[in-house]
């Protein structure tokens, strides 16, 4: 049992910390758009770079953040009979639910692996005008996979722990800071 809560707990932190600094892409991503309208507009001189580049950033924060969302249980559910349910009654139905989750994030990790290897190692880049490279933003995709089936194994332990004793696994930040960390 303390090797899954240590799981959960190291999961969680990474998680974490991932979505904490890939929310900082917004900053860029926005300095990059402001850039262009005032380019494009103020001064009739538009950039090749600005759309590909807020593109590729709001990309990465996009896939990146999924983790972070789903630690937070910030997705959206169908909850019209689902929120009557009891706890325990929740946690069973989520089990199996969650092997809808599962087949997309294998299949999107399994699937992406080669993709993004094959663009390393050809040093892929877009065939646009500006032409920056593709293999980072495409070794995001395996990696943001990667971190979501983490995040949704942790999910699932909790789950199934609850569904076979009636009882919340509680981590230890869970333990020291409350179930809102």
């Amino acid at each position: 049992m303390e090797f899954l809560v240590a799981f959960i707990d190291g999961v969680n932190k990474l998680n974490d910390w991932v979505g904490r600094v890939v929310g900082y892409l917004v900053y860029p991503i926005m300095f990059v758009l402001v850039y262009e309208v005032v380019m494009r507009y103020a001064f009739h001189r538009p950039t090749i770079w600005a759309h590909e580049t807020s593109c590729m950033l709001y990309g990465a924060h996009f896939l990146l953040g999924g983790a972070y969302a789903l630690g937070k249980d910030a997705f959206v559910n169908v909850e019209v009979f689902y929120q009557s349910f009891r706890p325990r009654v929740k946690a069973i139905v989520d089990l199996f639910t969650w092997t809808m989750f599962y087949a997309f994030v294998g299949t999107l990790l399994w699937k992406s692996i080669p993709w993004a290897y094959a663009s390393l190692r050809v040093g892929e880049y877009s065939e646009s005008v500006w032409g920056p490279p593709l293999w980072p933003i495409k070794l995001t995709v395996p990696l943001a996979a990667f971190l979501m089936l983490l995040q949704g194994m942790t999910k699932t332990i909790k789950d199934l722990h609850f569904a076979l004793t009636g009882r919340e696994l509680i981590t230890a930040a869970e333990d020291s800071t409350g179930p809102d960390n």
